[in-house]
């Protein structure tokens, strides 16, 4: 299957080529600068530092999307062929996000709107049936999140599409569509593994979230770590590292396979 062998892609890859912990610690410091302002105590350049990387970011992916590849490929892996895909492909990949973000936003309004209308109704229905009422409710709040959900999975593909085909940002998500649509089964099981899977090397930063909110990590798990901030970032930087550095070279190595397998047939994904 085009999923298993993405993920032993990812192994093989990252063992022979090591330049891409490299290239994934370049993400993985930079997902940690949120945090700078609990440190120095400077909210705004916490700000300053967020909004920088939300436009140093395409820069970074392209730049790892072609690296992976070349990896994958057995050609050259090197931080010089980093920065060259990543100038080649930045202003595409930066307008393309824009959209991403664009499209998710107005999925997550539009929807919201019309849940926020039914909730109006689910709230005139308590008084006829309070558990129609609560199950309307739940409908509603499940149909919002797939539906930006489903957006996201059928155009994730547009960074691949910029940097592999080297199409342009309407074509790249035009492709995406088109993949996704073409390999649901396929495509749908990959997006709910790789995502999982993802999330387990976000645990210590999702432990720095709770241990910065007010209500502190012992409101939210019934034990408490004790773990310092210091101590917290570096170890989220290192496994966000190897987190990014894997993952994303799995998801460029099925992006290689699908658009292969497709160009086959569409059953064999």
């Amino acid at each position: 299957m085009v999923t298993a062998s993405a993920f032993k892609d990812g192994v093989s890859a990252l063992r022979a080529n090591p330049v891409l912990l490299i290239a994934g610690l370049f993400v993985g410091a930079g997902s940690q600068l949120q945090y700078v302002d609990h440190l120095i105590e400077s909210p705004y350049l916490s700000v300053s530092v967020s909004l920088a990387w939300l436009v140093v970011f395409p820069f970074v992916i392209g730049g790892f999307i072609g690296t992976a590849r070349a990896a994958i490929d057995g050609t050259d892996p090197s931080l010089t062929h980093f920065f060259t895909v990543a100038r080649t492909h930045y202003l595409r990949l930066l307008l393309a996000t824009v959209v991403f973000v664009l499209l998710v936003f107005g999925t997550a309004v539009g929807f919201g709107l019309i849940g926020f209308i039914l909730g109006i109704g689910s709230m005139a229905l308590t008084a006829v049936h309070e558990m129609a009422a609560f199950a309307a409710g739940v409908i509603s709040l499940l149909v919002w999140l797939v539906s930006i959900l489903g957006v996201i999975m059928f155009v994730q593909f547009y960074d691949t599409a910029i940097v592999i085909e080297n199409a342009s940002v309407t074509a790249a998500f035009r492709r995406s569509v088109g993949l996704v649509r073409s390999n649901l089964k396929s495509v749908t099981g990959f997006s709910v593994t790789w995502l999982v899977l993802l999330n387990v090397f976000f645990v210590p930063e999702y432990l720095v979230q709770l241990t910065m909110a007010d209500a502190g990590p012992a409101d939210a798990l019934p034990i408490e770590f004790g773990i310092p901030i210091a101590v917290l970032l570096p170890i989220g930087i290192a496994l966000s590292a190897v987190g990014f550095a894997y993952f994303y070279t799995v998801y460029t190595a099925y992006y290689l396979r699908l658009i292969a397998a497709s160009t086959e047939t569409p059953d064999s994904v």
